[in-house]
């Protein structure tokens, strides 16, 4: 996804809204004597057109029909009517204070009134939230984001660039930016992307939304990324308010009369000829990045909102507006358009977008001496909107919801509909512009070769490198161990244009120190695309670490190296063939089962002795089942597959395996039950907590191999200094490699992230606590022949703390052991190691 976020904050880093239309007015109010301006007054048209002013009292009002008048209203103001000049396209407003008024509220009111307002509509939030007060809905929606400019704005003229010396003004240049790009925008956007999508909601099965059609300029086939970015998603009545990738309290959170100031802006009224209260809502505490502020509309009996107005004001100038109608027969008001908008803001402060905060440069080079006439900035005219309105609504009628969880699911034929469709589906209109817009941007990617780079971009990110049909799997390309040296390799599996119901996989490799090669072949067909069910086969000859703990779900995150590979001492090698299967009960609920035998060979000295035999080598006929619950993760279910969209927590892996003596040539009997809890908390100020419990239990004839080491990551090689090296994924970085082996185990680990420290533009450093412990035992050590190693049943404790980002990704980490396996020596205690994390610049 980070090539696609990335596209999108640069995007809305240059972009403010501007109005269009025939009849265009744009100005400011402020008051008659102080002269400072009054935000979120109630601008109306004579014929019914209205808008609000912004934080800073501008307001534009357009309409494709003429008006001649305009009325102000504000709290505590007298009301005023403006005849609106014909020349002149910006007025500035004053409006005098209502002593009257003033007096009256200060006399009726023993709190500030929005108060009671609030907690009344925080109060009816279940009743009038449509996920709680409905059973079903269904409705169809068209989106339509543009990034674009109004090219009345923009001056047409060629300017001349002028340079300042010996106090006169000396020609350097022509400039034509301004020229060249108010021509381009007349003919077309700068990008256009559509789509429509049909929402399901069944209570207890959530929400869904299958996209029906999706087209995005320059683009033959969807960018899954960017739908699943789902910008035009929010809700006032939810706990926390998500816009654009950051969660904020929502000002109609439980505890949001602790977070906001509240103020009443006016009455107004209604088509249905009720009134409503327009109530702005501000943050109390102003914080580094800027926080919401807006204006909600609430019914002034049922207290629902039937407009909601969400900003960001800083670098970046961000609008949310949600809007409702009145569903009579059901007496609800139901969301019936969204929009977004995105422009360059009008001050420094820092914005926070997809996660990442917008800065101001104060770095920014300026050249005093070079002279321009050119007034606004391209970036000042350039402005992206995104929105969707919401038609076909059907309420409380029968509707079963299919695999909720994957939250979006696109059509097979989405990026195929041809025009007679989306002139079927739009409900606005395209203009010849938004048209030009697609032949354009399709003409110029296909040039540049744009799609197949952006592809290139995604799966590297992921691990691979793609051509037309096989994606190379680059964590197979090079490693290096103990065992085998520096280890090359090569391999991967088919993409889905070689095939979207059948793949194959293969690997090879080759250590330069065992002179011996390893490799996989596997192929899958797929049964079912709905539950994701695959079955499938292998054979595998390669290596592992002994006494790991794994599974079958392996996590996919991209590592070109795994730096404990490094130290790790005992191997074994494993030849083997398997039939496994792969099936979703439901998209967060995954399973799979293997079924394998194979033979075994322990790299190092080793023999298991049971029942008066010895194991030098052995074979295994094997069982194994297991379950991942993701209960909050959603999941964009494509025609190429099945995409992880937010990736949820907790999750939740159990594994059993048992392997039998006497069958398919097995030497062994035993059972092996696994599993592994991991959690992640983010708070609102970037910082979070995480845990992460794991473990296993095995009980019957099983050598160490198939045993647990707990993960350690450490050597006590001398000097000293050699054992500083690079710190594991979740190991122990204090605990010796086969220091401790255990038939039964379990760990802890929790960690509290700080938001990172901003020290300096380029220096960001993070800082992380972190405390591990964990117990085990074996009950049978002596079968054990060969190898040395402790029993963990008094429980180990190490605690640490890391450092990243200090330079080019890198960073430090120390970590002490203490407890019932402290060492004698401070320094045997003591681990230091370095960090790595991969930046992408974003």
């Amino acid at each position: 996804m980070y090539p696609i976020k990335r596209f999108c904050i640069l995007l809305f880093f240059l972009v403010p809204f501007l109005g269009m239309g025939q009849n265009n007015i744009s100005g400011i109010i402020k008051d008659s004597k102080s002269k400072t301006p009054l935000p979120f007054a109630t601008v109306i048209t004579n014929t019914g057109i209205g808008t609000i002013t912004d934080t800073e009292g501008r307001f534009n009002i357009s309409s494709k029909n003429d008006f001649s008048a305009l009325t102000i209203t504000y709290v505590g103001y007298n009301k005023q009517n403006v005849i609106v000049p014909k020349k002149n396209n910006f007025i500035t407003i004053l409006l005098e204070a209502s002593s009257e008024n003033l007096s009256e509220v200060l006399l009726i009111a023993k709190e500030n009134p929005a108060l009671a307002i609030i907690r009344n509509t925080i109060k009816n939030r279940d009743k009038n939230n449509i996920s709680k007060a409905l059973q079903t809905y269904k409705y169809k929606l068209y989106n339509k984001l543009l990034v674009t400019a109004n090219p009345d704005s923009i001056s047409g003229t060629i300017d001349s660039v002028f340079v300042k010396k010996n106090d006169s003004l000396v020609f350097v240049a022509l400039d034509s930016a301004n020229y060249n790009f108010k021509k381009q925008i007349n003919r077309h956007h700068l990008y256009i992307t559509e789509k429509v999508a049909e929402h399901t909601f069944q209570r207890g099965k959530n929400k869904k939304e299958t996209i029906l059609a999706t087209r995005m300029a320059g683009f033959k086939n969807p960018i899954y990324e960017f739908l699943a970015l789902d910008i035009e998603s929010f809700s006032f009545y939810d706990e926390v308010y998500t816009l654009l990738g950051n969660n904020y309290i929502n000002p109609l959170a439980k505890n949001a009369l602790k977070k906001y100031n509240y103020k009443i802006l006016d009455t107004i009224y209604n088509k249905q000829g009720g009134a409503s209260y327009m109530i702005h809502y501000k943050p109390k505490q102003k914080k580094d990045v800027v926080g919401l502020e807006g204006v909600l509309y609430i019914h002034e009996n049922s207290f629902a909102l039937e407009k909601g107005i969400a900003e960001l004001k800083g670098i970046v100038a961000v609008q949310a507006v949600q809007t409702f109608t009145y569903k009579n027969e059901e007496n609800i008001w139901f969301p019936d358009e969204t929009t977004i908008s995105i422009r360059k803001g009008k001050n420094k402060e820092d914005v926070s977008i997809f996660g990442e905060v917008i800065k101001f440069s104060e770095n920014q080079t300026h050249n005093d001496s070079i002279v321009n006439p050119r007034g606004k900035d391209i970036t000042d005219a350039t402005y992206l909107i995104s929105k969707s309105n919401i038609y076909d609504i059907t309420i409380n009628e029968p509707i079963r919801v299919i695999n909720s969880a994957s939250s979006i699911e696109i059509d097979d034929y989405a990026a195929d509909r041809n025009e007679d469709f989306w002139n079927t589906y739009r409900t606005d209109s395209i203009t010849s512009r938004g048209l030009e817009t697609y032949n354009v941007l399709d003409s110029l990617s296909e040039s540049e070769g744009a799609e197949k780079k952006l592809n290139i971009a995604r799966k590297v990110l992921k691990g691979f490198y793609p051509t037309k049909y096989f994606d190379f799997d680059l964590s197979k390309m090079i490693n290096f161990n103990n065992y085998e040296g520096f280890r090359f390799g090569l391999g991967g599996i088919t993409n889905s244009t070689f095939s979207k119901i059948f793949k194959l996989e293969t690997n090879a490799a080759y250590g330069f120190k065992d002179k011996t090669i390893k490799y996989h072949v596997g192929a899958a067909i797929r049964l079912s695309k709905i539950n994701n069910s695959w079955i499938g086969a292998g054979y595998t000859d390669d290596l592992q670490e002994a006494a790991k703990l794994d599974f079958l779900f392996e996590e996919t995150s991209f590592a070109l190296i795994n730096p404990r590979n490094l130290n790790i001492g005992q191997f074994f090698n494993y030849k083997t063939f398997n039939i496994n299967f792969k099936h979703d009960i439901l998209p967060n609920l995954e399973t799979k089962l293997e079924m394998s035998r194979g033979s075994y060979y322990p790299k190092f000295n080793y023999q298991f002795i049971t029942n008066n035999l010895v194991y030098s080598e052995y074979n295994l006929t094997t069982a194994t089942a297991a379950l991942k619950w993701t209960p909050f993760s959603r999941y964009l279910n494509t025609p190429e597959g099945k995409f992880t969209i937010k990736n949820g927590f907790p999750k939740i892996t159990v594994q059993f395996a048992k392997t039998f003596n006497n069958f398919l040539g097995g030497n062994l009997e035993f059972n092996q039950l696994k599993l592994k809890y991991e959690h992640d908390i983010k708070f609102l100020n970037k910082s979070s907590t995480s845990f992460l419990i794991q473990g296993g239990y095995t009980f019957g004839d099983a050598p160490l191999t198939h045993l647990y080491n707990a993960t350690p990551n450490y050597s006590f090689a001398n000097p000293w200094r050699k054992r500083i090296n690079f710190s594991g994924t979740n190991a122990f970085e204090t605990m010796a490699f086969n220091e401790f082996i255990s038939d039964r185990y379990v760990s802890f680990q929790g960690r509290y992230n700080f938001s990172r420290f901003e020290i300096a533009k380029k220096f960001r450093p993070s800082l992380s606590l972190i405390s591990r412990f964990a117990i085990g035992s074996i009950k049978s050590a002596s079968e054990h022949y060969g190898v040395s190693f402790k029993k963990m049943n008094k429980g180990y404790m190490e605690s640490g703390i890391v450092l990243n980002h200090l330079f080019k990704g890198f960073g430090v980490s120390s970590f002490y052991r203490h407890g019932q396996y402290s060492n004698a020596k401070f320094s045997d205690n003591l681990a230091v190691k370095l960090t790595y994390v991969l930046s992408l610049g974003f």
